[in-house]
Protein backbone atom coordinates (compact mmCIF):
# COMPACT_ATOMS: atom_id res chain seq x y z
CA UNK A 1 0.00 0.00 0.00
CA UNK A 2 1.18 3.97 -1.05
CA UNK A 3 -0.09 6.57 0.91
CA UNK A 4 1.05 10.23 0.49
CA UNK A 5 0.37 12.95 3.16
CA UNK A 6 0.02 16.43 2.09
CA UNK A 7 0.92 18.86 4.99
CA UNK A 8 2.41 22.61 4.89
CA UNK A 9 5.95 22.46 6.61
CA UNK A 10 7.55 19.71 9.03
CA UNK A 11 9.94 22.53 10.58
CA UNK A 12 7.17 23.73 13.27
CA UNK A 13 7.20 21.99 17.01
CA UNK A 14 3.62 21.69 16.59
CA UNK A 15 1.31 19.11 17.69
CA UNK A 16 -0.08 18.07 14.20
CA UNK A 17 4.21 18.03 13.08
CA UNK A 18 4.65 15.92 16.05
CA UNK A 19 1.66 13.11 15.62
CA UNK A 20 2.49 13.08 12.10
CA UNK A 21 5.80 12.59 12.20
CA UNK A 22 5.22 9.41 14.51
CA UNK A 23 2.27 8.55 13.12
CA UNK A 24 4.91 7.88 9.63
CA UNK A 25 7.31 6.53 11.60
CA UNK A 26 5.16 3.52 13.23
CA UNK A 27 3.67 2.62 9.49
CA UNK A 28 7.32 2.22 8.49
CA UNK A 29 8.59 0.44 11.01
CA UNK A 30 5.77 -2.06 11.71
CA UNK A 31 3.72 -2.45 8.18
CA UNK A 32 4.60 -2.61 4.45
CA UNK A 33 2.93 0.49 3.91
CA UNK A 34 5.27 3.07 2.07
CA UNK A 35 4.82 6.66 2.73
CA UNK A 36 5.08 10.06 1.00
CA UNK A 37 4.98 13.68 2.19
CA UNK A 38 4.17 16.28 0.19
CA UNK A 39 5.12 19.88 1.58
CA UNK A 40 4.30 23.46 0.39
CA UNK A 41 5.96 25.86 2.88
CA UNK A 42 9.21 23.81 3.99
CA UNK A 43 11.70 26.47 2.26
CA UNK A 44 14.59 24.76 3.03
CA UNK A 45 14.18 24.50 6.62
CA UNK A 46 15.00 21.60 8.99
CA UNK A 47 12.80 19.02 10.23
CA UNK A 48 11.97 19.57 13.69
CA UNK A 49 11.05 16.14 14.75
CA UNK A 50 13.12 13.18 13.53
CA UNK A 51 11.93 11.47 10.32
CA UNK A 52 11.99 7.73 9.72
CA UNK A 53 14.52 7.26 6.73
CA UNK A 54 12.40 5.85 4.72
CA UNK A 55 9.78 8.22 4.39
CA UNK A 56 10.26 9.75 0.86
CA UNK A 57 9.89 13.78 1.25
CA UNK A 58 8.54 16.42 -1.78
CA UNK A 59 9.49 19.47 -0.92
CA UNK A 60 7.97 21.97 -3.58
CA UNK A 61 8.18 25.42 -1.74
CA UNK A 62 5.36 26.77 -2.97
CA UNK A 63 5.55 29.61 -0.32
CA UNK A 64 2.33 30.29 0.68
CA UNK A 65 2.77 31.68 3.67
CA UNK A 66 4.48 34.99 2.29
CA UNK A 67 1.14 35.13 0.39
CA UNK A 68 -1.03 36.06 3.45
CA UNK A 69 1.69 39.74 4.37
CA UNK A 70 0.02 41.16 0.83
CA UNK A 71 -2.66 43.43 0.22
CA UNK A 72 -6.10 41.10 -0.61
CA UNK A 73 -6.00 41.75 -4.06
CA UNK A 74 -2.55 40.32 -4.28
CA UNK A 75 -3.03 37.53 -2.05
CA UNK A 76 -5.47 36.38 -4.20
CA UNK A 77 -4.35 36.72 -7.58
CA UNK A 78 -0.45 34.88 -5.77
CA UNK A 79 -2.83 32.67 -3.89
CA UNK A 80 -5.07 31.45 -7.04
CA UNK A 81 -1.94 31.24 -9.12
CA UNK A 82 -0.31 28.98 -6.41
CA UNK A 83 -2.78 26.40 -6.42
CA UNK A 84 -3.10 26.01 -9.69
CA UNK A 85 0.86 24.89 -9.89
CA UNK A 86 0.08 22.83 -6.90
CA UNK A 87 -2.34 20.88 -8.22
CA UNK A 88 -0.80 20.24 -11.28
CA UNK A 89 2.24 18.82 -9.14
CA UNK A 90 0.08 16.58 -6.86
CA UNK A 91 -1.13 15.30 -9.37
CA UNK A 92 1.92 14.16 -11.39
CA UNK A 93 2.89 13.09 -8.04
CA UNK A 94 0.19 10.38 -7.38
CA UNK A 95 0.16 9.22 -10.98
CA UNK A 96 4.15 8.98 -11.06
CA UNK A 97 4.09 6.55 -7.70
CA UNK A 98 0.99 5.21 -7.52
CA UNK A 99 -0.39 6.49 -5.01
CA UNK A 100 -3.29 4.17 -2.84
CA UNK A 101 -4.42 6.81 -0.34
CA UNK A 102 -3.92 10.65 -0.21
CA UNK A 103 -4.69 12.61 2.90
CA UNK A 104 -4.72 16.41 3.47
CA UNK A 105 -4.32 17.46 7.00
CA UNK A 106 -6.21 20.58 6.38
CA UNK A 107 -4.20 22.36 4.14
CA UNK A 108 -4.02 24.31 0.43
CA UNK A 109 -4.86 21.16 -1.23
CA UNK A 110 -8.57 21.08 0.18
CA UNK A 111 -9.07 23.93 -2.22
CA UNK A 112 -8.69 21.26 -5.34
CA UNK A 113 -8.46 17.44 -3.49
CA UNK A 114 -11.68 16.88 -3.66
CA UNK A 115 -12.00 17.97 -7.69
CA UNK A 116 -8.90 15.85 -8.67
CA UNK A 117 -8.57 13.79 -11.18
CA UNK A 118 -6.73 10.66 -9.86
CA UNK A 119 -6.95 7.22 -9.48
CA UNK A 120 -6.81 7.09 -5.63
CA UNK A 121 -8.92 7.49 -2.44
CA UNK A 122 -8.83 10.39 -1.02
CA UNK A 123 -9.21 11.69 2.61
CA UNK A 124 -9.02 14.39 5.26
CA UNK A 125 -7.50 14.19 8.95
CA UNK A 126 -9.11 17.22 10.70
CA UNK A 127 -6.72 17.99 13.30
CA UNK A 128 -9.17 20.95 13.82
CA UNK A 129 -12.59 21.92 14.53
CA UNK A 130 -15.54 22.14 11.82
CA UNK A 131 -15.58 25.99 12.19
CA UNK A 132 -11.67 26.36 12.24
CA UNK A 133 -11.29 28.23 9.44
CA UNK A 134 -13.90 30.61 11.24
CA UNK A 135 -12.17 30.54 14.57
CA UNK A 136 -9.04 31.82 13.11
CA UNK A 137 -10.40 34.27 11.58
CA UNK A 138 -12.49 35.92 14.58
CA UNK A 139 -9.91 34.92 17.19
CA UNK A 140 -7.99 37.65 15.47
CA UNK A 141 -10.63 40.18 15.15
CA UNK A 142 -14.14 39.87 16.11
CA UNK A 143 -16.32 41.40 14.33
CA UNK A 144 -19.24 41.34 12.09
CA UNK A 145 -17.47 41.14 8.63
CA UNK A 146 -15.28 38.75 9.92
CA UNK A 147 -17.55 36.28 11.32
CA UNK A 148 -19.73 36.24 7.91
CA UNK A 149 -16.80 35.61 6.18
CA UNK A 150 -15.79 33.38 8.30
CA UNK A 151 -19.20 31.42 7.53
CA UNK A 152 -18.68 31.54 4.05
CA UNK A 153 -15.09 29.41 5.10
CA UNK A 154 -16.97 27.10 6.84
CA UNK A 155 -19.59 26.37 4.01
CA UNK A 156 -16.32 26.01 1.04
CA UNK A 157 -15.19 23.48 3.82
CA UNK A 158 -17.63 21.40 4.08
CA UNK A 159 -18.04 21.39 0.51
CA UNK A 160 -14.75 20.51 -0.28
CA UNK A 161 -14.44 17.48 2.23
CA UNK A 162 -18.34 16.27 1.84
CA UNK A 163 -17.34 13.95 -1.64
CA UNK A 164 -14.03 12.99 0.01
CA UNK A 165 -13.93 8.96 0.72
CA UNK A 166 -13.08 9.93 4.62
CA UNK A 167 -12.74 13.03 6.87
CA UNK A 168 -10.96 11.93 9.69
CA UNK A 169 -11.75 13.83 13.06
CA UNK A 170 -10.24 13.97 16.59
CA UNK A 171 -12.98 13.83 19.01
CA UNK A 172 -16.93 12.10 19.36
CA UNK A 173 -17.95 15.40 19.68
CA UNK A 174 -16.15 17.11 16.07
CA UNK A 175 -17.65 13.62 14.82
CA UNK A 176 -21.84 14.15 15.73
CA UNK A 177 -20.98 17.69 14.49
CA UNK A 178 -19.72 16.65 11.10
CA UNK A 179 -22.73 13.80 10.86
CA UNK A 180 -24.72 16.61 10.31
CA UNK A 181 -23.73 17.31 7.02
CA UNK A 182 -21.15 13.96 6.02
CA UNK A 183 -21.79 10.63 5.73
CA UNK A 184 -18.16 9.70 5.34
CA UNK A 185 -16.48 10.22 8.93
CA UNK A 186 -14.22 8.85 11.14
CA UNK A 187 -13.22 9.34 14.68
CA UNK A 188 -9.54 8.58 15.92
CA UNK A 189 -8.24 10.00 18.73
CA UNK A 190 -4.26 10.96 18.48
CA UNK A 191 -2.20 9.29 20.68
CA UNK A 192 0.39 10.39 23.11
CA UNK A 193 4.05 10.63 21.72
CA UNK A 194 5.20 9.75 25.37
CA UNK A 195 5.57 6.80 27.27
CA UNK A 196 3.05 6.69 30.49
CA UNK A 197 5.47 7.38 33.38
CA UNK A 198 4.62 8.85 36.79
CA UNK A 199 7.82 11.53 36.84
CA UNK A 200 6.14 14.72 37.66
CA UNK A 201 6.92 16.46 40.85
CA UNK A 202 3.82 17.96 42.55
CA UNK A 203 5.89 19.53 45.07
CA UNK A 204 8.16 22.35 42.86
CA UNK A 205 6.13 25.25 42.26
CA UNK A 206 6.34 25.78 39.08
CA UNK A 207 3.40 25.32 36.27
CA UNK A 208 4.25 25.06 33.00
CA UNK A 209 2.06 26.23 29.28
CA UNK A 210 2.70 24.95 25.53
CA UNK A 211 2.04 26.32 22.56
CA UNK A 212 2.19 28.42 19.77
CA UNK A 213 1.83 32.44 20.66
CA UNK A 214 -0.90 33.32 19.12
CA UNK A 215 -4.88 34.43 19.62
CA UNK A 216 -5.74 30.29 19.64
CA UNK A 217 -3.64 29.33 22.68
CA UNK A 218 -5.25 32.11 24.18
CA UNK A 219 -1.63 32.99 26.35
CA UNK A 220 -2.52 36.55 27.15
CA UNK A 221 -5.62 35.54 28.88
CA UNK A 222 -3.65 32.89 30.70
CA UNK A 223 -1.40 36.11 31.86
CA UNK A 224 -4.38 38.09 32.95
CA UNK A 225 -5.38 34.92 34.96
CA UNK A 226 -2.75 34.53 36.62
CA UNK A 227 -1.96 38.55 37.44
CA UNK A 228 -5.61 38.19 39.42
CA UNK A 229 -4.15 35.95 41.94
CA UNK A 230 -0.47 37.38 42.05
CA UNK A 231 0.12 38.26 45.49
CA UNK A 232 -1.71 34.25 46.45
CA UNK A 233 1.16 32.80 43.61
CA UNK A 234 3.81 34.81 44.45
CA UNK A 235 6.49 31.62 44.85
CA UNK A 236 4.85 29.84 41.81
CA UNK A 237 6.23 30.66 38.56
CA UNK A 238 4.63 29.87 35.21
CA UNK A 239 6.68 28.90 32.10
CA UNK A 240 5.27 29.17 28.47
CA UNK A 241 7.33 27.11 25.60
CA UNK A 242 6.19 28.35 22.46
CA UNK A 243 7.28 30.31 19.32
CA UNK A 244 4.94 32.79 17.46
CA UNK A 245 3.35 36.19 16.20
CA UNK A 246 2.48 37.25 19.95
CA UNK A 247 5.73 37.34 21.49
CA UNK A 248 6.22 40.88 21.94
CA UNK A 249 2.33 41.48 22.96
CA UNK A 250 2.81 38.82 25.37
CA UNK A 251 6.19 40.08 27.07
CA UNK A 252 4.74 43.43 26.89
CA UNK A 253 1.88 42.32 29.26
CA UNK A 254 4.24 40.66 31.30
CA UNK A 255 6.63 43.51 32.25
CA UNK A 256 3.24 45.72 32.64
CA UNK A 257 1.88 43.47 34.93
CA UNK A 258 5.30 43.26 36.94
CA UNK A 259 5.38 39.70 36.66
CA UNK A 260 8.82 39.43 35.39
CA UNK A 261 9.61 37.25 38.28
CA UNK A 262 6.59 34.77 37.82
CA UNK A 263 5.87 34.18 34.34
CA UNK A 264 9.08 33.58 31.49
CA UNK A 265 8.47 32.95 28.00
CA UNK A 266 10.86 29.88 27.18
CA UNK A 267 11.19 29.81 23.82
CA UNK A 268 10.94 26.65 21.94
CA UNK A 269 11.84 23.88 23.99
CA UNK A 270 13.45 19.80 22.49
CA UNK A 271 12.54 18.25 25.27
CA UNK A 272 8.69 18.52 25.86
CA UNK A 273 8.79 15.22 28.66
CA UNK A 274 11.70 16.46 30.46
CA UNK A 275 10.05 19.93 30.94
CA UNK A 276 6.18 18.33 32.18
CA UNK A 277 8.56 16.14 34.71
CA UNK A 278 9.63 18.76 36.08
CA UNK A 279 6.30 21.06 37.01
CA UNK A 280 3.36 20.58 39.05
CA UNK A 281 0.65 22.00 37.03
CA UNK A 282 -0.34 22.32 33.17
CA UNK A 283 -2.14 24.56 32.17
CA UNK A 284 -4.19 25.34 28.92
CA UNK A 285 -5.75 28.36 27.83
CA UNK A 286 -6.76 27.72 24.19
CA UNK A 287 -9.69 29.48 23.04
CA UNK A 288 -10.51 26.97 20.80
CA UNK A 289 -8.52 23.36 19.78
CA UNK A 290 -8.87 20.42 17.26
CA UNK A 291 -7.84 18.06 20.20
CA UNK A 292 -5.03 19.09 22.07
CA UNK A 293 -2.39 16.60 22.07
CA UNK A 294 -0.24 18.41 24.86
CA UNK A 295 -3.15 17.93 27.22
CA UNK A 296 -2.41 14.14 26.61
CA UNK A 297 0.96 14.40 26.91
CA UNK A 298 0.36 15.77 30.69
CA UNK A 299 -1.75 12.79 31.47
CA UNK A 300 1.45 10.77 30.55
CA UNK A 301 3.67 11.96 33.07
CA UNK A 302 0.80 12.67 35.48
CA UNK A 303 0.76 16.16 35.61
CA UNK A 304 -2.41 17.76 36.95
CA UNK A 305 -4.15 20.13 34.44
CA UNK A 306 -6.34 23.43 34.21
CA UNK A 307 -8.01 24.02 30.86
CA UNK A 308 -10.70 25.97 29.82
CA UNK A 309 -13.68 23.86 28.47
CA UNK A 310 -13.16 25.22 24.52
CA UNK A 311 -14.13 23.63 21.86
CA UNK A 312 -13.44 20.95 21.07
CA UNK A 313 -11.18 18.46 22.51
CA UNK A 314 -10.21 18.90 26.77
CA UNK A 315 -13.81 17.99 27.91
CA UNK A 316 -13.05 14.41 26.24
CA UNK A 317 -9.62 14.41 28.16
CA UNK A 318 -9.59 16.36 31.33
CA UNK A 319 -12.72 14.81 33.77
CA UNK A 320 -10.87 14.18 36.94
CA UNK A 321 -7.49 14.77 36.54
CA UNK A 322 -8.11 18.63 36.36
CA UNK A 323 -10.75 21.13 36.20
CA UNK A 324 -12.43 22.56 33.32
CA UNK A 325 -13.76 26.07 33.59
CA UNK A 326 -16.15 27.77 30.99
CA UNK A 327 -14.05 29.31 27.51
CA UNK A 328 -12.62 32.29 27.96
CA UNK A 329 -13.58 33.00 31.76
CA UNK A 330 -10.12 34.84 32.91
CA UNK A 331 -12.08 34.91 36.98
CA UNK A 332 -12.41 31.07 36.85
CA UNK A 333 -9.43 30.05 35.49
CA UNK A 334 -7.89 32.35 37.86
CA UNK A 335 -9.71 30.27 41.06
CA UNK A 336 -8.93 26.71 39.19
CA UNK A 337 -4.98 27.58 39.67
CA UNK A 338 -5.56 28.77 43.32
CA UNK A 339 -7.42 25.65 43.97
CA UNK A 340 -4.99 23.19 42.38
CA UNK A 341 -1.60 25.56 43.59
CA UNK A 342 -2.99 25.61 47.25
CA UNK A 343 -3.82 21.91 47.53
CA UNK A 344 -0.49 19.79 46.72
CA UNK A 345 -2.82 16.67 47.75
CA UNK A 346 -5.29 16.95 44.88
CA UNK A 347 -2.57 17.37 42.78
CA UNK A 348 -1.26 14.24 43.34
CA UNK A 349 -4.82 12.57 43.39
CA UNK A 350 -5.11 14.05 39.69
CA UNK A 351 -1.79 12.85 38.79
CA UNK A 352 -2.84 9.53 39.45
CA UNK A 353 -5.88 9.55 37.65
CA UNK A 354 -4.34 11.40 34.54
CA UNK A 355 -2.04 8.66 34.21
CA UNK A 356 -4.81 5.87 34.31
CA UNK A 357 -6.74 8.30 31.90
CA UNK A 358 -3.42 8.34 29.40
CA UNK A 359 -3.88 4.28 28.75
CA UNK A 360 -6.57 5.31 26.47
CA UNK A 361 -4.73 6.70 24.25
CA UNK A 362 -1.41 4.58 23.60
CA UNK A 363 0.40 4.59 20.18
CA UNK A 364 0.16 1.04 19.53
CA UNK A 365 -4.16 1.07 20.23
CA UNK A 366 -4.73 3.83 17.94
CA UNK A 367 -2.60 3.16 15.19
CA UNK A 368 -4.33 -0.41 14.60
CA UNK A 369 -7.22 1.93 13.97
CA UNK A 370 -6.11 3.71 11.43
CA UNK A 371 -4.51 0.51 9.61
CA UNK A 372 -7.39 -0.78 9.70
CA UNK A 373 -9.11 2.56 8.07
CA UNK A 374 -6.48 2.20 5.24
CA UNK A 375 -7.38 -1.56 4.19
CA UNK A 376 -11.23 -0.73 4.20
CA UNK A 377 -10.94 2.40 2.12
CA UNK A 378 -8.48 0.14 -0.38
CA UNK A 379 -11.07 -3.06 -0.27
Amino acid sequence: MRILYCIPSLYNPGGMERILTDKINFLLDRSNIKVFVVTTDQMNRELFFELHPKASVINLDLDFDSSFSVSMIKKYYAIKHKLKLYKHKLKEIIVQNKVDICISTGGKELEFLYKLNVDCKKAVEMHFAKEFRKQFLVARKNNFIFSLLGDFRTKQLIKQTSSLDAVVVLTEKDQKEWQKTHHNIYQIYNFSPIKIHTKSNSKLKRAIAIGKLDAQKGFDLLIDAWFLKKTQLEEWTLDIFGQGEWKDMLQKKIIDYQLQDNIYLKGVTNNVEAELETSSLFLFSSRYEGFGLVLIEAMSVGLPIVSFDCPHGPSELVIDNGLLVPPQNVEKFSEAIIKLTSDENLRVEMANNGIERAKLFSQEYIMVQWINLFNQLIK
